[in-house]
């Protein structure tokens, strides 16, 4: 018995690396063409990322430097 346990744990095991590894590689769904490429929509993300870390000046901060002129 313990040795079937060990043997569906090593199928589980087996299945789980070979989804992934369809995962990763772009097989378990279609493809569209349309999509853009996974570097394009990285690149966009760190940009976003990027921008959203750059603190805005508000609307108070701006009119403050302003007057300071």
């Amino acid at each position: 018995m313990e040795s079937d346990i060990e043997d569906n744990i090593a199928r589980s095991e087996a299945l789980r690396q070979s989804i992934l590894k369809k995962a990763f590689s772009g097989q378990l769904v279609p493809q569209d063409p349309n999509e853009e490429p996974a570097s394009v929509l990285l690149e966009r993300i760190a940009r976003e990322k990027a921008d959203a870390a750059t603190p805005k000046k508000s609307r108070a901060a701006k009119t403050a430097q302003n007057v300071n002129l």
